[in-house]
Order: structure tokens, then sequence, then C-alpha cells
């Protein structure tokens, strides 16, 4: 998880998608780990979260990045003991008129490990992992917010990841006896309708996936991304696995995860509430499928708890 040390005081926190937080996240128990992909200038699938790598004290799209650019920012011979604090950043980041923040940096009490690649992933955590995969491609009001320039075109920007996990895992519908043995059960998820669209298209029958989305908790340019009634209505029209939702109004109305599970969708949540081992009890009541959290321990021992 990365946030600012006054949230979560004394808590020493391993830096998000890094090889070494996912390692440790199974360790305690998890059934997948969560992670997000974008591509470099030169299409090589990494594991970033932000638009910029402005952590590293470059405010840089990491689509203007090649590959190696990207990981000398943080070689892999070389722990860093901590990156640029939030407290360092720019205040207009954290603006609330701003539709996202900016940046969502490390604080100086994150063990920072080096940058990843989705090769990296499938070489170093054990197979039996489960990987949930977010393609982040940005909507055009997100790309302009960040001065980002025009993303790769949207077909070939899903075909070079799925170039990569298919060279990993091979034929998904093959016989287990005869599956790759880098295969893993794999989900993908997005933000953005169209890459769902697209991943339906060429992979639904391999692979589940599901729309993200924040459920109106912000506002979205995209009329698509507004509300979970319409995220319900879009899953099923594409024939979606399901939706994951902004924890917040599933907690405040078993109505909202009913409305879910009336379509014969699964559901999954994320959010600061599932941090908190009361939620998760909840959530079990009201058939939730998956919850996605960055307090691994204590949410593990909330959904295994009779």
């Amino acid at each position: 998880m990365n946030c600012p040390h006054a949230e979560r005081p004394g808590c020493l926190q391993l830096g998000e998608n890094t090889v070494l937080s996912m390692e440790n996240a199974l360790r305690d128990g998890v059934a997948a780990v969560e992670f997000d992909v974008q591509l470099t200038r030169d299409m090589a699938p990494i594991i970033y979260h932000d638009w910029l790598v402005a952590e590293t004290g470059l405010d840089t799209p990491v689509n203007a990045l090649t590959l190696s650019q990207f990981e000398a920012l943080n070689p892999h011979n070389q722990l860093l003991p901590f990156s640029r604090s939030c407290d360092d950043l720019p205040a207009e980041a954290f603006e609330p008129s701003a539709l996202a923040p900016l940046v969502v940096a490390n604080s100086k009490d994150t063990v920072r490990a080096p940058f990843a690649t989705l090769h990296d992933l499938f070489n170093d955590l054990p197979t039996g992992a489960g990987f949930d995969i977010e393609i982040k491609y940005p909507m055009p009001d997100e790309a302009d917010s960040v001065g980002m320039a025009t993303s790769f075109e949207v077909n070939l920007f899903v075909d070079r990841i799925l170039d990569v996990i298919y060279s990993y895992v091979g034929d998904p519908s093959a016989p287990e006896s005869q599956r790759s043995s880098k295969y893993r059960p794999i989900l993908f998820t997005s933000f953005h309708p169209d890459i769902c669209l697209l991943l339906a298209h060429k992979v639904g029958r391999d692979f589940p996936i599901m729309l993200l989305t924040d459920a109106g908790m912000s506002a979205m340019a995209d009329s698509r991304c507004n509300s979970l009634d319409v995220a319900v209505r879009m899953c099923k029209w594409a024939g979606l696995a399901g939706v994951v939702s902004h924890v917040g109004p599933i907690v405040q109305s078993p109505r909202v995860a009913s409305l879910v599970r009336r379509n014969h969708l699964l559901l999954a949540t994320y959010g600061g509430l599932n941090h908190q081992p009361e939620h998760i009890h909840l959530q079990k009541a009201y058939q939730v499928d998956v919850v996605i959290a960055d307090n691994v321990r204590s949410a593990v021992a909330a959904a295994t708890a009779n």
C-alpha cells in the first residue's frame, strides 16, 4: 500500500505493485494478488499504478519511458529504503476539484523494492497464486489531467499484454495435465469499459473479465462509469463475469449487493473500508465473492473466520 505515514502510523508498508509485496501477501494467505499493468514507450508490459512516475521525483508519464529507463529509476540490484514523501509533492496533485489524484506516492516509511514487469511476476511468483490483472488505459480526461500524450491504439495495447500472458499460460482450455508449468488462475479487470469489451471479445472464453467501478463515489467523464446500476447492465449486455465495486455503497446497503447477485454476476470490492474486519464480516453476510485489501493479514483473518 502507498499512503501518507499519518494515515497508518506505526505500520511498516511494502511498496505496492512489487514482487516483494506480493510474495508477502501470498505468505499471509491470499487467494490472488491484484496489480496494475501499463505499457512503456517500447510496449513492454510493466506493473505500475500511477500515470506518472512522480514518486521517483520525475513528473513523467509511464508511457513516455522505455523499459530500460523505467527500470533504471528503481534498479533491480538495489533496494531503496524510502522514496519521496507525499508531503513533498505539489499541493495541486491532491486538489479536491481534480477528477482523480495525480499521484499516489510512497511514504517515507515504505520499503521500496525494484519496479516489476509482467514477465517478473510470472517468473517470480508461485504458480498456484491467482492473478487479478487490472489493465490501466487512460480515459481522455485522465490523460489530459496529467499531460499524457495519446496512448497506444487500444487494440494494440491489449494485444501486447495478452501476448505476454499467453506466452506463459499456453492454452487455458487444455486438460490440467497438459497445461503450461506457468499456468495460473487469471482474472482481468479494468475501469475502462472499452478495455473490458475488447477483453470479452478476445479472451472471454479463456478468462473471466470484471468491470471496475467506483459506483458513483467520484464523477467520471464517461457516463458508463458513474453508477453500479450502469455497470451491472453493461456486464449483462457484454457477457462479463461481474463487477468490482468501491466498497462504500456495498456496506451502506444490502440492496446494492443484491442487485449484482440478482443478475447472476460475481461481486468484488475494493477501498479503505476493506481494512476493517467488521466490514469484511458484513460483506460475507451480503455474499460478496472477493474482497481486495492492502491490510492482508487482518483481511484474511476476517474472511476466513466462522
